[in-house]
């Protein structure tokens, strides 16, 4: 769910950490195996201070916990420096070392590392996905949609289009009922809602700041539904997470502080700390007015994230399930990290709760 727009220009890492990424997945260079060996107690001094993280568009809702341990100093307490910025393609900004971490979704991270690509999935990042659902205020059920054009994804190929359509299935929308013609207006929900209000296609998903314009243009919300599927998630290449174990578990450590300040006092209900969380957006060029006037448990996304940044084989294997994934076993051993950093704050890597929604 994305609820604001950044007004903050970020770095854009793009062409050639992706002619890097295919050279990777052509022929990736060995990285010697097994898990890497974390001393007991407090992680050792941080062997990178100066660290990258590469998100695919400045949402700063999306990707606070960052924004949150920067301000809030929870990095500088772990002696480290963290740059965000924005990649075309975040698994090829990572592989290449044009950034240390990066968020990407879960299926995507599967998919690399079935081609050979060297990253290390070390933690959760959300791990809920929100699906909403708006038709042309005629629709009235799935029959309906029969001989119209609907948006399932924004592009060819993108697996989220399995899993809205299992999820309008599971909600009594059944596209596999009709004979629709599924088209791709482009990668962003704006596009998507252009098209709607244009009249060109009669069903989209869309993210809550897409909600206005298709209520004023009288659309019929026709489904809302929050699943327990891990959504995005962190990744780091694997040859410099072994040379920077202490890096990433104080990275790690700073993110979930900065998790839990975002989510408390639990997911579902309102944030403790919004007033001072929208404080800091503010500070940071983030557009914050609508948000402010909010009184939505969701105001700052926080239903979708577990303050644990958790992620484990059940969550592997269900992306693979609700995407149609090739099957993939899950290598636990990259969670070595994010397990260390839990410890450390007293946390355990138990999976989502079932949320109300909306």
């Amino acid at each position: 769910m994305r609820t604001t727009r950044s007004r903050l220009g970020l770095a854009v890492v793009g062409g050639a950490a992706a002619l890097t990424l295919l050279a990777a997945c052509t022929a990736p260079t060995p990285t010697p195996a097994g898990p890497v060996e974390l001393a007991d107690g407090e992680p050792g001094a941080a062997e990178d201070t100066e660290l990258t993280v590469a998100i695919p568009f400045p949402d700063v809702t999306m990707y606070s916990m960052f924004v949150l341990a920067t301000d809030l100093g929870y990095y500088e307490e772990e002696g480290l420096t963290v740059e965000v910025i924005t990649a075309d393609n975040v698994t090829a900004a990572v592989a290449s070392g044009s950034a240390d971490i990066g968020v990407e979704s879960t299926g995507t991270v599967i998919d690399a590392i079935r081609g050979g690509v060297e990253i290390d999935l070390v933690s959760g990042h959300y791990c809920r996905q929100n699906f909403d659902f708006a038709a042309q205020a005629d629709v009235k059920s799935v029959d309906d949609l029969d001989g119209t054009s609907i948006v399932l994804a924004g592009t060819p190929g993108d697996p989220a289009e399995f899993q809205r359509a299992q999820v309008l299935k599971e909600e009594g929308w059944d596209i596999s009922t009709i004979n629709a013609e599924v088209v791709y207006p482009g990668p962003g929900s704006e596009s998507w809602t252009e098209f709607f209000v244009n009249d060109k296609i009669t069903l989209q998903p869309f993210y809550a700041d897409d909600r206005a314009a298709l209520e004023e243009h009288g659309a019929n919300i026709v489904v809302e539904s929050l699943r327990n599927w891990a959504n995005d998630v962190q990744i780091a290449g694997t040859k410099w997470a072994q040379e920077n174990p202490n890096t990433l578990v104080r990275f790690l450590r700073a993110t979930l502080k900065a998790t839990d300040f975002m989510t408390a006092p639990a997911p579902g209900e309102f944030p403790e700390n919004a007033d001072e969380v929208l404080d800091i957006y503010e500070a940071n060029d983030f557009e914050v007015a609508e948000l402010r006037e909010s009184d939505s448990p969701w105001i700052l996304d926080a239903h979708l994230a577990c303050p644990n940044l958790y992620f484990d084989t059940e969550a592997w294997d269900t992306t693979i399930e609700t995407q149609q994934l090739e099957p993939l076993e899950f290598d636990k051993d990259q969670l070595v990290y994010l397990l260390k950093a839990q410890e450390l704050l007293d946390l355990d890597n138990e999976g989502p709760a079932t949320l109300t929604y909306p």
